[in-house]
């Protein structure tokens, strides 16, 4: 008879715990998209890998490269080799994100590094005014947002693979104009510039069965911080996730996501392989204000990856992601 792994058990436990945590916190049968508190920093949940996109961010327990890093580190731990990863997605409101992300594998796991920008354009500041409209133009300032990661994953054992992911936030909206109760204090000005560090793990368990990845990650624990007089927590995600293939050449899979602001989120992916060359993607997730379906395609040769996806944004333009990879 086999002798049980300890490590073997880990990743079970902590997964049924989680799992557990997540089916406690959704006892008021009300899911929707209403808010249930406010986060800040929201740049920090952003998906800017085109894959996963594609896939309806259902990426928890689908292995990787450099990309797992933006979702669930321990998504790298069986990289051999070196991985660099580009991408650039075209948001609403002309908003642009831009990331990079860099993964090598040595004799003690796998070293991550991950960048990622946010160009908001130039806005036009307003104040609070007694006038007719109730405002007045202030400056055009130029807000921005950039996060820098390092990141570890390592598998113990040929089942369970573990990953951390440090990161460095700053963000800069500007100056904020604040006006005193007080009729005798005149109004003052705060600059909104601010930075944190925040923390993302994540496990994962394969089983023989059809490859059948289990998974979890939490995304952004962090401090509280403060914007003027507001205080706000970030976005601190816990995700579940499954992955397996179910049929020659085709994947599916699904994730239970848990934000701090909103109820849960379902995510379903699907993935299909062409003589390794040419992947198809298809996603869903709901509930869902404006995002609806999304879809896409992957192109791989020799080391060289293209990855492009397209989500449909309701009232508001389609979103375009694009993704360029490479393995050596």
């Amino acid at each position: 008879m086999k002798k049980l792994n300890i490590f073997n058990l880990i990743p079970i436990l902590m997964l049924t715990a989680l799992c557990s945590f997540v089916v406690a916190q959704d006892d008021d049968d009300d899911l929707g998209t209403d808010k249930l508190a406010q986060t800040g920093m929201k740049f920090l949940s952003f998906s800017p890998d085109a894959r996963a996109a594609a896939l309806g961010d259902a990426i928890t327990a689908k292995a990787g490269g450099a990309s797992s890093l933006f979702y669930n580190p321990a998504g790298m731990a069986r990289l051999e080799g070196m991985n660099v990863v580009v991408g650039q997605t075209n948001w609403i409101a002309d908003i642009s994100y831009n990331a990079v992300g860099f993964a090598y594998a040595s004799n003690a796991g796998v070293l991550g590094l991950s960048f990622m920008s946010v160009d908001y354009g130039d806005i036009q500041g307003t104040i609070r005014s007694s006038g007719d409209a109730g405002y007045m133009d202030t400056e055009m300032f130029k807000p921005s947002a950039s996060v820098l990661g390092l990141g570890y994953a390592f598998a113990p054992t040929d089942r369970f693979s573990v990953g951390l992911h440090v990161k460095f936030a700053n963000e800069d909206l500007g100056t904020a104009h604040l006006t005193s109760e007080s009729s005798d204090a005149g109004a003052t000005s705060e600059d909104l510039k601010m930075n944190t560090t925040a923390f993302d793990f994540g496990l994962m368990y394969q089983m023989d069965w059809k490859n059948l990845m289990i998974a979890m990650s939490a995304r952004n624990f962090s401090e509280s911080l403060k914007y003027a007089e507001e205080q706000f927590e970030l976005p601190l995600t816990f995700r579940m996730g499954v992955s397996a293939d179910v049929a020659e050449n085709l994947s599916v899979s699904v994730v239970n996501e848990r934000p701090r602001d909103y109820f849960t989120t379902y995510r379903v992916g699907v993935e299909y392989s062409l003589m390794d060359m040419l992947d198809i993607r298809a996603g869903y997730v709901t509930p869902s204000d404006e995002a609806g379906i999304n879809l896409g395609v992957g192109f791989k040769l020799a080391g060289l990856g293209i990855d492009v996806s397209y989500t449909d944004f309701g009232v508001f333009d389609s979103v375009m992601r694009f993704g360029v990879q490479y393995t050596l």
